[in-house]
């Protein structure tokens, strides 16, 4: 089972480490904004969505699709990923997560 695997894959202290790493950059960022709630801090489960929704994409072959193909809202984007996160915030969480 996919799931499975993915217990085996990613160890629990790395999703920790990768949770606390990207909310310090959140913090950063918050600090720059007039509204906090443009870039709450985040979680392991949604870490693991956003992780999960790489996979996915990966696994559908969709290197050949736009980010806004894939997590359209106007029933052009794949269903799942849509109804899983919204564009706007797995964009920031790709800004968050690899800015280093």
């Amino acid at each position: 089972m996919p799931f499975e695997a993915w217990i085996y894959l990613i160890a629990d202290k790395i999703l920790d480490n990768i949770v606390q790493h990207t909310n310090q950059y959140i913090l950063i960022i918050q600090a720059n904004l007039s509204c906090e709630r443009d870039a709450k801090l985040t979680d392991k489960i949604e870490i693991e969505t956003f992780i999960g929704l790489l996979y996915l994409g990966g696994a559908l072959q969709s290197k050949r699709q736009s980010l806004e193909e894939l997590l359209g809202t106007d029933r052009d984007g794949i269903e799942k990923f849509c109804l899983m996160m919204n564009q706007r915030w797995f964009k920031f969480l790709i800004r968050c997560i690899t800015i280093r």
